[in-house]
């Protein structure tokens, strides 16, 4: 592909170019490849900065709980509905896993070490309840730009000591940039949940995509990740993400 470099910088060949894209994408890539791809407005706008800090979050909210009085009732409603506002239920776009396609790892033994006191509200302690996971990994450019953001999301059951049992497990895209566009594969690459009942559990899913421009076709192929791992306390964390 032939790109024009920014003005007063030497101008790389194609094959320069393309090897530096390349080492962006396999995990080689140099200081002098970073410059390069700065140096082309073309390629800074579409390019993941990979000199950034992996930016990753995580948010979970309860959608669910037997047997709570009204009060606790009413704190769940008003919790879903600032989560629904936030994101951090899927949305109807999001892709649900299917049962046939899911890998179960052995169950996970470890414990909470801070306990349900310091994750559960008192009028939820002792009460089986549900819980909706949110993990966000953003892809930026070089020019901050947000490219995509990859999002998984994992409900559970648990009951202040043990994950009870997994509900539904989905995944999403979010392409938000108008230059660089994503094509996804239909199949996960990986789907795997570990087995429950257990003190904690991990969900883990992975996609293939590319990034594609109009003007240049599609030039690097990505594999982003996440992981989540919950307690029997209601707690979450990320285990996990990547590309």
């Amino acid at each position: 592909m032939a790109l024009a470099p920014a003005a007063h910088a030497a101008e790389p060949t194609d094959e320069q170019i393309r090897l530096a894209v390349q080492r962006h994408f396999n995990g080689s890539w140099t200081q002098e490849d970073v410059a390069l791809v700065r140096s082309i407005p073309e390629l800074a706008a579409v390019v993941p900065d990979v000199t950034r800090p992996v930016e990753v979050d995580v948010d979970s909210v309860v959608t669910n709980a037997d047997a709570v009085t009204p009060a606790d009732q009413a704190r769940i409603a008003a919790e879903l509905a600032l989560a629904a506002a936030r994101g951090t239920l899927p949305p109807k776009e999001a892709v649900p896993s299917e049962a046939g396609e899911e890998n179960v790892s052995t169950a996970e033994p470890e414990i909470d070490p801070e306990g349900e006191a310091a994750s559960t509200p008192s009028g939820l302690r002792g009460k089986t309840r549900w819980k909706m996971t949110h993990i966000t990994h953003t892809h930026r450019s070089y020019t901050g730009m947000t490219i995509f953001k990859y999002h998984t999301y994992a409900e559970f059951q648990y009951n202040g000591s043990k994950v009870l049992k997994w509900g539904q497990r989905y995944d999403d895209f979010t392409d938000e940039d108008k230059v660089a566009g994503i094509k996804i594969e239909s199949k996960r690459i990986v789907n795997t949940k570990s087995r429950t009942p257990a003190a904690s559990a991990s969900s883990t899913m992975k996609r293939q995509v590319e990034l594609c421009v109009f003007k240049y076709g599609c030039y690097a192929t990505l594999h982003p990740w996440a992981k989540v791992k919950v307690y029997g306390t209601g707690k979450t964390k990320i285990g996990g993400s990547g590309v």
